[in-house]
């Protein structure tokens, strides 16, 4: 099969079409024949030799794939079958025409989003999905401060919040950051490299303290 490779670290100009062999599904996994694999901050970091990949991992960049079922490992589920749209979380090997992905892994792909959409959701969305409600353990009318609002993660993060009825206010580096932020639901945004933005988060939630709160029904 055909991958993206580069052989030394550096810049895009290290990239070239390789051809590799094709894996083979192994207990548990699943052969995916990939349509479309995004670009994350990981991605550009281990060309650059700043992000190795874990132990074990392919050496082929790509940390989300999607595309359709070519195989199935010994000891699957039988939850997948051949020719299933999915999209993928990976540990890397996505940009390459197949990949296999344990199937714990492997979502469906939406019926509304062509393959090329659902490849931009497993890693940003994810992550942003695991903070909120995992970790943060988000309540609705609570106020969300989103770092780097207009980043993959970020406006995914944005959108969650407002799915989760509480009020997202983010931080960007330009106006036109914050205008994309804006366009994606945020309430407020504030450019950290020109603003105080501890002082105009607080100003902003102390002055709509009223309107931001949850309404609670008597009992």
């Amino acid at each position: 099969m055909l991958a993206a490779y580069f052989d030394c670290p550096g810049g895009p100009e290290n990239l070239y079409v390789k051809e590799v062999m094709k894996p083979h599904p192994g207990e548990g996994e699943v052969l995916v024949k990939v349509s479309a694999s995004a670009l994350n901050r990981a991605d550009l970091l281990q060309r650059r030799g700043k992000y190795p990949p874990p132990k074990g991992a392919s050496d082929i960049l790509g940390l989300e794939a999607a595309g359709s079922v070519a195989g199935l490992g010994p000891g699957c589920k039988g939850q997948w079958k051949i020719g299933d749209a999915v999209m993928a979380l990976l540990s890397g090997g996505g940009q390459a025409e197949y990949v296999t992905v344990p199937e714990g892994c492997l979502m469906p792909a939406p019926n509304d989003m062509t393959l090329i959409q659902a490849a931009a959701i497993p890693e940003a969305w994810l992550t942003a999905f695991q903070l909120l409600h995992f970790v943060g353990k988000i309540q609705k009318g609570e106020r969300v401060l989103i770092h780097a609002g207009a980043s993959g993660v970020g406006m995914a993060a944005i959108q969650l919040v407002k799915l989760a009825n509480a009020i997202p206010i983010v931080t960007a580096g330009t106006q036109e950051k914050l205008k994309a932020t804006a366009n994606a639901g945020a309430a407020a945004g504030f450019d950290y490299k020109n603003e105080d933005f501890s002082e105009k988060v607080l100003a902003f939630t102390q002055e709509n303290a009223e309107n931001l709160m949850p309404s609670v029904s008597p009992k």
